[in-house]
């Protein structure tokens, strides 16, 4: 493949469309076989930005985060955090559900920090629509310094506007989200310069890592683990540092671009009932209602249809023995089967 022909991988959570972008890229021009190594699917394909530019597309499996649990996650973080890849990509789309907005920005956060040029993809917009929230992509554009886009990738709404996007040069990040110097800047320093790589939160993905990615050596494993001990580099503790931190960014993200309007909410009956079951004042008054409805059902309004069943049980006992030669096995089933029923019915 000519070295000018960029690779764009997509990338998303699972079910977050990029199947549907995928086909819509590239039409009839895919190829499927399986990641060197691994049965997991691998879809690749073409399509042309503009008339006279070609790009590859690359639809990777679906993942939640950096931090793969799976072999389809693996793959994304070999691919992503490993620039000698094969299939490491110019260009990242990262697709998300505008719907569940907040869980799927976490992804692109990661992503953004690697310093790889990226798109952000706002997909199901009409979802997010329907439950009331307008997301200001321009605004949210202009926030993380990345082109946004909304789409509807089952229709195939916005895809013109994504291939003019991709077809200009799009520029790395340069200020991380999160900024790993805060914790453990020099180790991050250390793996930053003896691998060489071009951001800090990929030496701090490398460090963080090591023991699974498939792309380092025995001997850069042993001083990775070298280092790590060196700094005393926890690697669960900076995890949960690390989330807490981007879900805190991310909150701030949708306060400034993300407004709820109450035009966009649909009329129906549900909406309705919650206003006035939940109001402030009148809630309570009919919270402490149904109970007593539910508490008058069970010790006072039962107890006709329970009346009622207790005899029906007892006439058909009856009728039985009347009609039975009397036994042992009759006496268990008028004295003990059908009475337990009864019960049971009650």
């Amino acid at each position: 493949m000519p070295e000018s022909v960029p690779k764009i991988a997509l990338v998303g959570n699972p079910n977050s469309g990029k199947s549907s972008l995928f086909n819509h890229l590239t039409g009839l021009n895919q190829k499927i076989g399986n990641f060197p190594g691994v049965t997991v699917e691998k879809k690749t394909g073409y399509c042309f930005l503009t008339p006279t530019k070609k790009a590859q597309i690359i639809d990777l499996p679906g993942t939640y985060s950096m931090y793969p649990n799976s072999k389809d996650e693996q793959i994304v973080f070999d691919i992503l955090v490993n620039q000698n890849n094969p299939l490491h990509p110019d260009i990242v789309v990262v697709i998300a559900d505008a719907s569940n907005f907040k869980r799927n920005l976490l992804l692109f956060t990661q992503i953004h920090d690697l310093g790889v040029p990226s798109v952000l993809v706002l997909n199901m917009m009409d979802l997010a629509e329907k439950t009331g929230f307008a997301i200001n992509h321009t605004r949210l554009s202009e926030i993380l310094g990345v082109p946004v886009i909304p789409m509807r990738a089952r229709t195939g709404k916005g895809i013109v506007t994504l291939k003019e996007a991709l077809a200009t040069p799009i520029k790395a990040p340069e200020i991380p989200i999160f900024d790993v110097k805060l914790y453990a800047a020099e180790a991050v320093a250390r793996v930053k310069e003896h691998f060489k790589v071009n951001t800090d939160y990929r030496a701090y993905q490398i460090l963080q890592q090591f023991r699974i990615n498939s792309a380092l050596s025995p001997s850069e494993k042993e001083w990775l683990e070298q280092v790590s001990e060196e700094y005393t580099f926890q690697s669960h503790e900076m995890r949960r540092i690390e989330t807490m931190a981007r879900y805190q960014k991310i909150n701030e993200y949708v306060e400034q671009s993300i407004s709820e309007s109450t035009n966009l909410l649909p009329k129906r009956w549900t909406y309705r009932l919650d206003r006035i079951f939940t109001h402030r004042i009148w809630g309570y008054g009919i919270f402490f209602l149904i109970l007593m409805v539910m508490f008058q059902a069970i010790f006072a309004w039962a107890t006709i249809p329970m009346d009622f069943i207790d005899n029906l049980f007892s006439v058909i006992s009856s009728s039985l023995q009347e009609v039975l030669p009397s036994g042992v096995l009759v006496d268990l089933l008028t004295e003990g089967i059908i009475p337990g029923i009864g019960g049971i019915v009650i």
